[in-house]
């Protein structure tokens, strides 16, 4: 025999569709969350590659007898405009990078400047500073420091 009450009840179908609904709330926030920290990750890497790549060009030039930082653009962003430049050395930035400049989660360009320091002992030490300066961008104002 078929029991032809078989099916849910409207209060049965509206407490579910509640404690989806409740579940959900916890849920996109918490993963909201995790995808901003994942970009700022991202973009503090992508920080710490243009450091460590503008390390080892300071490193190549010192040895062959001529220590030279990267050019410091001229509106500080490591934009598409920056990419074109020559270096001291007669490279591109597209040399350093392989052909591809990192840019933060939105696409943006970093910033980058470069900052002298005199120590007590009076050794000058260069800082080359990269900054995210993209208000949008989960790595607003986050920098890394990299020292010569």
């Amino acid at each position: 025999m078929r029991n032809s009450n078989a099916g849910f009840t409207l209060a049965e179908l509206i407490v579910s569709i509640a404690l989806v609904g409740i579940v959900m709330s916890f849920a996109i926030p918490t993963f909201s969350n995790l995808t901003m920290d994942t970009q700022k990750q991202i973009n503090l890497a992508n920080m710490s590659i243009i450091k460590d790549t503008f390390l080892r060009y300071y490193q190549e030039t010192h040895m062959k007898g001529n220590p030279q930082l990267p050019t410091e653009p001229e509106n500080n962003l490591l934009d598409e405009e920056y990419f074109e430049l020559i270096l001291s050395d007669g490279r591109t930035p597209n040399h350093l990078f392989s052909g591809d400049l990192p840019f933060n989660s939105n696409q943006n360009p970093f910033k980058y400047e470069i900052e002298s320091d005199t120590s007590e002992q009076g050794y000058i030490t260069k800082l080359f500073i990269i900054s995210d300066v993209d208000e949008d961008s989960p790595s607003y104002e986050e920098y890394v420091i990299g020292e010569i």
